[in-house]
């Protein structure tokens, strides 16, 4: 299945990125629940996230608006540029906008999973996600620039850089 190649593909380079960093590397999962394309031709894809004691997403932007809901466990947020950490009990819900950057840790001892849906443009090679090395941040203000989306007509969309 196509969404299963991009996944594992998405989780290696994010392990990668985590082991480059000198972090432990990613012992998550995600297991697709279902993907559909809109008429428009963006991709609409449900996924559930497991993440185990001390396991990281590292920073990262979604292409498209995302929502999770916290089935278990607690997640904690990290936006950068000095923002407090937020964080996610299980029960609660929280929404992503396109281009911000963050990361995510399961800092508890207990897994967190998570039920992700994403809405993301169909010529995305990356399949919603961008590793990135951090957020650009407005100086001491605690937010953070927005990164840019890949327009489908942009030739430089495979390479989710602005």
């Amino acid at each position: 299945m196509k969404t299963s190649i991009k996944t594992l593909a998405i989780l290696a380079l994010a392990a990668t990125l985590a082991c480059l960093e000198g972090r432990p590397a990613l012992a998550l999962s995600i297991m697709p629940i279902s993907q559909g394309t809109l008429p428009g031709g963006q991709i609409v894809s449900v996924v559930q996230i497991n993440l185990d004691h001390g396991d990281t997403i590292p920073w990262h932007y979604h292409t498209g608006p995302g929502w999770g809901t916290i089935v278990a466990g607690t997640l904690t947020e990290d936006e950068g540029c000095g923002k407090a950490l937020s964080t996610f009990a299980a029960g609660s819900s929280f929404s992503e906008i396109p281009g911000k950057v963050h990361r995510v840790f399961n800092f508890g001892t207990t897994p967190v999973v998570i039920i992700w849906v994403e809405i993301y443009p169909g010529c995305d090679p990356n399949a919603g996600t961008i590793f990135v090395d951090g957020p650009r941040c407005e100086g001491n203000s605690g937010k953070s620039h927005l990164e840019k989306i890949p327009d489908c007509s942009d030739k430089d969309a495979d390479k989710g850089d602005d």
